[in-house]
């Protein structure tokens, strides 16, 4: 398992007049340009997913994505740490959302031919952190550092109703895997390497697979998840959920199998 460093967050905060805007990514890459469109992929399915903002405008140009460096560079070698990304700079609107503008994420080029395919669930993963999925949820009110419990009400009510649990009132986050993996991610148990027993009834799968766990995991692709989607909405996304049996949002899963379980980290 290969830990990622944690980002700090540094924000500077604006004032927002209300107002939807479309939402885009700006992929400023150095590195390995074989690995170009993999992020490229990768950004391309969160703008899918996120087609705007709910409140999206700032006194001043209006907010309209995130711009992410991306890199891929010799760090520590083969088997250390793979790479950290998150947000680094971000914004407050009018409505008290606090969204990101610009992020970073660098990836150490001694692991990244190791990846394979498993390279694309990596670079989603992360870039989900640069968007704030787990960076930014205590700056929301969604979250307190040590409790464990998510609650953010879009995010909640997806939960409750994507994996049957109608009486719920927080979605359990990861405490376990050290600095990095803990109050970052969707919890897991015996540090990913068990079913959860919470099955998706938008995608059929178990938690463990869902995108933004704090472990990747073999057997079966990734999955976005509605709860996902949601917390993505109560951190000031206008994402859309996926309707209940549907094939839609599928070919977000992964096509590609993954060969080894390797810890995923904030950072």
């Amino acid at each position: 398992m290969q830990p990622c460093k944690t980002l700090l967050l540094s924000a500077t905060l604006v004032s927002r007049l209300f107002a939807a805007n479309s939402f885009d990514i700006t992929l400023n890459y150095t590195g390995d340009p074989q690995y170009l469109p993999v992020f490229q992929n990768a950004e391309s399915i969160w703008e899918q997913i996120i087609p705007s903002y709910i409140d999206g405008n700032r006194n001043g140009p209006p907010l309209t994505g995130v711009t992410i460096a991306a890199s891929i560079a010799a760090d520590d070698g083969p088997g250390g740490t793979l790479g950290f990304a998150g947000p680094t700079f971000g914004s407050t609107d009018q409505s008290g959302y606090f969204l990101p503008t610009q992020g970073t994420m660098q990836f150490d080029s001694a692991d990244v031919g190791g990846l394979g395919s498993n390279l694309l669930t990596v670079v989603l993963h992360e870039m989900g952190h640069v968007l704030g999925l787990g960076t930014l949820w205590t700056q929301n009110g969604l979250y307190t550092n040590g409790s464990g419990q998510y609650t953010g009400a879009n995010g909640l009510a997806a939960y409750k109703t994507e994996f049957n649990q109608p009486s719920a009132t927080f979605v359990p986050v990861e405490l376990g895997g050290g600095v990095g993996t803990a109050n970052g991610h969707w919890n897991e148990v015996d540090n990913g390497a068990g079913l959860t027993g919470l099955v998706s009834t938008v995608f059929g799968s178990d938690m463990r697979y869902e995108l933004m766990t704090g472990w990747l995991n073999t057997n079966q692709p990734y999955f976005i998840s509605n709860l996902t989607r949601g917390s993505l909405r109560d951190l000031g996304y206008d994402v859309a959920l996926v309707p209940e049996a549907s094939s839609l949002g599928l070919a977000v899963m992964a096509s590609t199998v993954i060969l080894r379980r390797r810890r995923i980290t904030v950072g």
